[in-house]
């Protein structure tokens, strides 16, 4: 087992992601909160010496975070929150902070990036 120098970050749907969700997808099956919240984004992000430096960080990516998961539901852009602000991500999103992080595996990592918006 080994340390990885980073904080993980899991990324928590609130019930108004889930009712903007539904209302523009009208073919929607009936998902619940709990269900929406059971496999959520997880982000590494740098370590810091506080929780709140780590809000911070968040705070200043918010948007491309924010556009990140509204993208990843395939939810045309004219139907994405009007408030893609840092309020609006607030009030789409709770966050869980993990300052400890593992590696089970002694291999390398394979990283690609995914969004190159978001570095």
């Amino acid at each position: 087992m080994y340390f990885v120098d980073r904080t993980a970050v899991v990324l928590k749907p609130t019930a108004a992601f889930l009712a903007w969700l539904k209302s523009v997808d009208e073919d929607m099956p009936d998902l619940t909160l709990a269900q929406l919240r059971s496999n959520c984004t997880t982000l590494l992000v740098p370590e810091f010496d506080t929780p709140e430096a780590v809000m911070g960080y968040i705070g200043e990516r918010s948007r491309a975070i924010f556009e990140a998961e509204v993208a990843g539901w395939e939810v045309e852009a004219e139907k994405w929150p009007q408030d893609m602000s840092a309020e609006g991500f607030w009030a789409f999103f709770e966050v869980e902070i993990h300052d400890m992080v593992l590696d089970m595996e002694d291999a390398d990592l394979q990283v690609s990036p995914v969004f190159d918006n978001m570095m």
